[in-house]
């Protein structure tokens, strides 16, 4: 096993070239590693869960449990306020110039902040779906009262997952997150699953996923004080936190918070835009009230091909904290190099789950229920899509890291616009089949405009192209 393990690394340092400096690829790769193991195992549990969820509640409540945390996660991206991409770009900066009492200052600040805007939104949802006149959040209004308080809870794990990977906690950054909240619903629906003789509805499925939240959000608190503690001590830190006495000293939480929200409200925009665009599918076939089992077809197709992207969720998970650090050095080749390989190594891995779903996902769609096989053709669309986004990159996060988020957003704006308007034509026309296009069409807009933009405001070019000089290396 460690001889398999040793074959592996080497061909993967060969994979990402010379070109690449040896501790960049050290710090890549065991970050890698980490995360492809937690993200991959709990993948396939999450996957299983779907699959549980959908064999147990049928065609209608797997579609019902879907349109219910299609509206709690877009709405939970939101109410993050993009405090998580914030302290991604902003801790290893700090850490790097051994500035403990501005990581004192920055990780209070997020926390108080994050948790009363999730609980607001929390409440604003409530009121809506109990005395609003929207149709789509009425009809769940049952399924929202335990469901919505998952905002805040989403809220305060997003925040101290990311806080730790800022501070290069790669495996800790994602454990609650990746392994405590997966196991946890899977551990409590079967909980139920027993108690209610062998039946599950889709009333328990949204009451199982909740606690497993509030679980997760614990336990990314404590990890957060635990490897955080050391930042509030007035005697000095150890040595290998790389923080002099005297900032150690000072037990004072400096802000910066004017600079904080200038950059904040940009991320938050756009990682809600993301979601949107991401999600908003599910939304416009609830809103145009396609049957809540060809919902659950559709999702069933896109629990699929986001299988495919683990490897993209561990590229961007371990590059954004490098991309904010290599940008601040002014080290523009090795941020160059650092993008193309890391991309290539993703897509490389990425295209070829994508081949066994388009050749297996009949079979793979019937694991669901016979019915759900429906949904082949929309897995093929979104598994074009899939191909699409690794092939740029995680450029979107690269533009968050280098200060230009304000672009970003713009770009993502004109998307989701684009996107939306493809959905009021095409899903009354052509169903399920006619959301998966338009989430195609908006993404390639999305992905040229951001690939123009990295090129011109940062000298980056993305995809796995990168520059010519890139051709002669043997990957």
């Amino acid at each position: 096993m460690r001889a398999l393990f040793k074959y592996i690394n080497v061909v993967l340092q060969q994979m990402l070239g010379e070109e690449l400096d040896a501790k960049i690829k050290h710090y890549f790769l065991t970050g890698a590693y980490k995360s492809i193991v937690m993200q991959g195992s709990i993948a396939l549990l999450t996957f299983f869960t779907a699959l549980f969820i959908a064999r147990v509640t049928g065609d209608t409540g797997f579609g019902i449990y879907t349109t219910v945390f299609t509206w709690i996660s877009i709405i939970s991206v939101g109410a993050t306020l993009g405090l998580d991409d914030l302290l991604l770009k902003q801790l290893p900066i700090y850490h790097e110039n051994k500035n403990a009492s501005k990581i004192r200052g920055i990780l209070s600040w997020s926390n108080w902040l994050g948790l009363s805007f999730g609980l607001l939104c929390t409440i604003i949802l409530l009121l809506l779906a109990n005395f609003s006149g929207i149709e789509t959040l009425n009809r769940y209004v049952d399924y929202f009262f335990w469901a919505a308080w998952v905002i805040p809870l989403f809220v305060l794990m997003h925040i101290n997952q990311a806080a730790l990977r800022g501070l290069h906690l790669f495996g800790w950054g994602q454990f609650a997150e990746k392994f405590v909240q997966p196991f946890s619903f899977f551990l409590i629906l079967l909980l139920f699953y027993v108690l209610q003789d062998y039946e599950l509805t889709d009333e328990y499925a949204i009451l199982a996923r909740t606690t497993s939240f509030l679980i997760t959000a614990i336990v990314a608190l404590f990890l957060l004080f635990k490897f955080t503690a050391v930042y509030k001590k007035e005697t000095a830190l150890p040595s290998k936190l790389e923080i002099t006495n005297t900032q150690a000293g000072d037990n004072k939480a400096s802000y910066e918070i004017k600079y904080w929200w200038g950059s904040c409200r940009y991320f938050a925009i756009t990682s809600l835009l993301y979601i949107i665009n991401t999600r908003i599918d599910i939304l416009f076939l609830s809103l145009y009230q396609i049957p809540e089992a060809e919902i659950g077809y559709y999702n069933a197709a896109l629990k699929l091909s986001d299988m495919a992207l683990i490897p993209f969720a561990v590229l961007y998970t371990v590059t954004a904290p490098m991309f904010s650090t290599l940008y601040a050095n002014n080290k523009q080749k090795e941020l160059q190099v650092f993008f193309t390989k890391t991309t290539r190594l993703a897509c490389f891995i990425i295209t070829i789950i994508l081949l066994v779903l388009v050749l297996g996902g009949e079979w793979f769609l019937g694991l669901f229920g016979e019915n759900f096989k429906t949904g082949y053709s929309i897995l093929l669309i979104l598994c074009v899509t899939k191909f699409v986004h690794v092939f740029v990159g995680p450029v979107n996060y690269l533009l968050m890291m280098v200060n230009l988020e304000k672009e970003a957003t713009w770009v993502l704006l004109a998307s989701v616009l684009l996107t939306m308007g493809l959905h009021t034509i095409w899903i009354p026309l052509y169903g399920i089949e006619g959301a998966g296009c338009a989430t195609l069409v908006g993404l390639l807009l999305f992905e040229v405009l951001v690939s123009w933009l990295a090129y011109k405001k940062a000298g980056i070019v993305p995809t796995v192209l990168g520059r010519f000089f890139f051709r002669k290396d043997k990957f």
